[in-house]
């Protein structure tokens, strides 16, 4: 081998490991720490956290909390984040059981799943421009005990704040478009379907506009142990009480359609003969309590009284020139008619009196005063005559055009 090629083989290999020590030693100058964190070499990215806990200030500057940040740190009592912090990564405080207070940036749009799972410690969170909130993303903070919705927010999780036994109080901020609140619990805006029922409350006063119990909507409500369940409601959606702890439900007939409960069994439900509420219990072998009849048919309302022909007025009786009394008190008229002189009625009608006798109509027609057939038998005639004419043009014309 050539000297100049072996040289070359030599640069080429140095300049390998020249781009390896480089690129090793720029990622390793690409993170700093700055406080208690490390973050990125812009550092708008929280890497980690390396402090001894309490309360901890997310530094300014900082966009991103990376997945996990504070995960099962046991030691921080309280966070603070900048505004300048929008991002949230999944279970970035997940597990940190002595976390009591979380103050977020009004700029985080999504709190992501299990982002504080299982922080039994939490008292209290604020939820500034927060658009949506995660599955699970408050799943077992056991002390939380009431939370704010903004007005911002237009997605929550079924599960979001499941298993929070002490949550009693969930209120929506007025001008928020999808969700509304009543007696702490969660609706849709209208009102009309009842979404979630904390897990800390141990009675439930139903809207008086609600109209369809959600699926999953009394699921954490192990401390309601009766319900009564208003007229407005229609429909009981499948599983809406699977979990609770309700033993007695009064539910009216207004409720028409009630779904699968899956691992509930009430002691008693109370409710009317014949109605979905009966159906249910008696397909479920729950016993069931009858309070009154089912619905019947509608009464037929009573008809307008009959009002009373009065009896037409007696006609006085006028001497005519002619009259003749007949023996039996009666009065023969010089025209033939015979009159009652006490009332002036006709009794014979004579050649111009008005009597019972009937001029038979001239038109022709049936009994009931239908067409007679015979006219229609004209019409078709007629009506075959015109088509045979029509026919013998449109011959002719063709017999012309191909003559041509």
């Amino acid at each position: 081998m050539k000297t100049g090629t072996k040289i070359g083989l030599v640069l080429i290999a140095l300049s390998i490991v020249l781009s390896i020590w480089v690129i090793v030693g720029g990622s390793s100058d690409a993170d700093y720490q700055e406080g208690d964190f490390i973050l990125s070499d812009d550092g708008t990215v929280a890497i980690q956290y390396v402090g001894s806990g309490g309360s901890v200030t997310v530094p300014d500057g900082v966009v991103t909390l990376s997945d996990g940040l504070f995960k099962n740190n046991p030691s921080i009592t309280s966070i603070y984040m900048p505004d300048s912090v929008s991002v949230l990564g999944a279970e970035v405080c997940s597990g940190c059981s002595q976390l009591q207070s979380v103050d977020l940036s009004s700029n985080i749009s999504s709190i992501p799943s299990n982002a504080f799972r299982e922080c039994s410690g939490l008292v209290s969170v604020s939820l500034p421009g927060v658009g949506s909130i995660g599955s699970n993303a408050f799943y077992g903070c056991s002390t939380l005990g009431s939370v704010t919705i903004p007005a911002s927010c237009t997605s929550i999780s079924s599960s979001a704040f499941a298993n929070c036994d002490n949550l009693s109080e969930i209120s929506v901020s007025s001008g928020n478009a999808n969700y509304s609140s009543s007696d702490g619990c969660l609706y849709n805006a209208s009102k009309t379907r009842l979404i979630f029922v904390p897990g800390g409350k141990s009675s439930v006063s139903i809207a008086s506009t609600c109209t369809t119990i959600g699926s999953g909507a009394f699921a954490d409500a192990y401390y309601v142990s009766d319900l009564t369940v208003p007229e407005s409601v229609t429909t009981i959606e499948e599983d809406a009480f699977s979990g609770s702890g309700i033993r007695t439900i009064t539910i009216p007939e207004s409720v028409t359609s009630i779904g699968g409960q899956s691992g509930w069994s009430p002691s008693t439900i109370y409710g009317y003969a014949d109605s979905a509420a009966e159906t249910f219990a008696k397909n479920n072998s729950i016993p069931f309590v009858v309070l009154g009849p089912g619905p019947g048919p509608e009464p037929t309302p009573p008809g307008p009284e009959p009002t009373p022909t009065p009896d037409p007025e007696p006609t006085p009786y006028v001497p005519t020139p002619g009259d003749v009394v007949n023996p039996d008190g009666t009065v023969s008229r010089a025209d033939g008619t015979v009159v009652d002189p006490t009332t002036g009625r006709v009794i014979r009608g004579g050649t111009g009196a008005t009597g019972s006798s009937h001029t038979k109509d001239a038109t022709p027609g049936t009994a009931d005063g239908d067409l007679d057939p015979r006219y229609f038998l004209c019409i078709a005639v007629f009506l075959g005559g015109a088509g045979c004419i029509v026919y013998a043009r449109h011959r002719k014309t063709k017999y012309i055009k191909n003559k041509k």
